[in-house]
């Protein structure tokens, strides 16, 4: 639905309806939140079972585009053009959380449950202007004229709607669905905040390294050490009137969710850690291994998750609630693929990977974006890389060898001799970074698929950072780590400050789409972009080459590739 009056909504009535809800919240994160709300209301139990089931007819119809029997809802735009399903669910316009938002001339209007359900005035101060004109804009809904209004379009001071709303023919048990669900929509604060604090968790996998660990940890508690610090000058400025957004202000905790043992049991683990604490959101967060079981619970529990940095995102199935900078190695095997098909290099290509989770996704993914009937031969390394394994590679004689490798892997890579500067392709995310060019023999050609920009304009951008990092005494252990960090952790606040108190998870999600490309602190990537609905915010990558040795400089030889 698109409930936008035919005069337009002004900034003011944004303002005023987020006023009116100091902690204004998201949709309950479940239906069984609302069902644990209801128990505890003393209802019969037919009628708390008639209450629930409505509204989770109405977050169908809301959310899904589907009527109260599951078919696909029914709509009509200006000229009574037909339309249907999702493209006429309410969330389509109003979002997720019922907040709006706006497109060009068109601004949609906020049907949460206080927006809808109260009284909207504007927020005027002078006794006189309050004394001409008023400060009502329109009297609350009611059940019949939100009927009213999803049926004919009126709202319910009796002024049309804008025609960009919908007409829905719906019918009562529908119109009670949605008027139930709504009432329930942003009316609460999201679990995880409370007038004095918000709780955020990161979460780590098994078997990250000590030194990735400490560079994603010591940006992080530098940096809600610093948000602790300014609440008590925040609330200074409140009270003298100069800040107008994020008027009650919250420390930030921060809580880390180490994972232990198999994959099959982080689940029970994360449900653990959540029933001790709920947080707001999941900020970074370190993985070497498939991330599925953490998006899984974000997802189910619909907690927003910021940019963890992991090499195997889940990149199939609804996805509302996880944020990733790139499509990891897959991204990274889709480049190089493209590369080799674009210059007609598809001779007798070999790829080297070790058949753990990363490898394995990598040489799968790189063999399925080369050109049908091209064939890379593989080698599986599953022990040590010794003579005897470098021998076996060298004797295929490739004219492009791709290694899914880590650098100890890389140690005795000289035994491959010098394959006549045939190509080398390295990893970055595999790598770590790291490339001992000794360990290459003299005159390979080695080329790594690289995510960022080269000196010196990757020097220009992240000397801000870099002095923030010496100012707080943090050294440089790990600079995409370490930078990414930083980045989410902007952003998170970047998009909270535009919330204006208003703590819904949903809208949290909506504020990242908006915020990513405007936050001046930069990530890694050079370009870093969302829209609506996105979930990836670095899309491509440049193939290097490096020297022979450290005083030579690494050099693009391919633009920027977006497979």
């Amino acid at each position: 639905m698109n409930l936008t009056s035919g005069k337009g909504v002004s900034a003011l009535v944004t303002q005023k309806n987020t006023f009116y809800l100091l902690a204004l919240a998201c949709t309950y994160l479940t239906i069984g939140v609302v069902r644990a709300e209801m128990v505890s209301g003393g209802e019969g139990s037919s009628d708390r079972s008639r209450s629930i089931q409505q509204v989770e007819k109405g977050q169908r119809i809301y959310r899904e585009g589907k009527d109260g029997a599951g078919q696909p809802l029914m709509a009509f735009a200006a000229a009574q053009t037909p339309l249907s399903g999702s493209a006429v669910a309410c969330a389509a316009c109003h979002r997720r959380s019922g907040y709006g938002t706006s497109e060009g001339q068109f601004n949609i209007r906020p049907i949460t449950g206080p927006a809808l359900f109260q009284e909207q005035t504007l927020p005027v101060r002078s006794p006189r202007i309050k004394a001409q004109l008023g400060t009502r804009l329109r009297p609350p809904y009611t059940e019949a004229l939100l009927a009213r209004a999803i049926r004919t379009g009126i709202d319910s001071s009796g002024k049309p709607l804008d025609p960009v709303m919908p007409r829905y023919p719906m019918n009562d048990d529908d119109v009670k669905s949605v008027s139930a669900y709504l009432a329930t929509l942003s009316a609460n604060p999201s679990p995880g905040v409370d007038d004095e604090e918000i709780h955020f968790a990161t979460v780590i996998q098994p078997g990250v390294s000590t030194e990735k660990r400490r560079a994603m940890l010591d940006i992080m508690e530098a940096l809600f050490r610093d948000k602790g610090a300014n609440v008590r000058s925040d609330e200074q400025r409140r009270d003298a009137g100069n800040m107008r957004m994020y008027r009650a202000y919250r420390k930030w905790i921060l809580h880390v969710w180490d994972l232990k043992g198999s994959s099959e049991t982080w689940k029970s683990q994360l449900e653990k850690y959540y029933a001790q604490q709920p947080v707001f959101a999941l900020v970074g967060g370190l993985g070497e291994t498939s991330w599925k079981p953490i998006h899984e619970f974000a997802e189910s529990a619909e907690i927003p998750s910021l940019f963890p940095q992991v090499n195997l995102p889940l990149l199939t199935g609804e996805n509302n609630y996880n944020f990733y900078f790139t499509r990891g190695i897959t991204l990274e095997a889709e480049v190089v693929a493209k590369f080799l098909r674009d210059r007609g290099e598809l001779t007798n290509i070999v790829q080297v990977y070790r058949p753990e989770s990363a490898g394995q996704a990598a040489a799968n993914s790189f063999q399925k974006a080369l050109p049908s009937g091209t064939v890379a031969k593989e080698v599986v390394l599953t022990g040590p890389a010794d003579e005897v394994f470098w021998n076996t590679v060298s004797s295929l004689k490739p004219e492009s060898l791709v290694l899914w490798l880590g650098a100890s892997d890389l140690e005795k890579a000289a035994l491959l001799g010098n394959p006549n500067a045939k190509p080398v392709y390295v990893s970055f995310s595999q790598m770590g970074e790291r490339l001992t060019l000794g360990a290459i023999p003299s005159g390979t050609n080695v080329r790594m698929i690289y995510p960022s920009d080269l000196p010196p304009k990757h020097a220009s951008r992240m000397l801000r950072t870099k002095i923030w990092l010496h100012e707080k005494n943090i050294p440089i252990v790990n600079e995409t780590i370490q930078i990414n960090t930083q980045f989410a952790l902007i952003v998170l606040s970047d998009a909270i400050g535009h919330m204006q108190d208003s703590f819904s998870r949903d809208y949290l999600v909506e504020r990242v789409e908006h915020v990513v490309s405007l936050t001046p602190t930069p990530s890694i990537f050079p370009t870093v972009s969302l829209g609506p609905g996105q979930r990836i915010a670095a899309r491509g990558a440049s193939i290097v080459q490096f020297g022979e040795n450290d005083r030579t400089p690494i050099k693009a030889i391919s633009g920027w590739i977006v497979p």
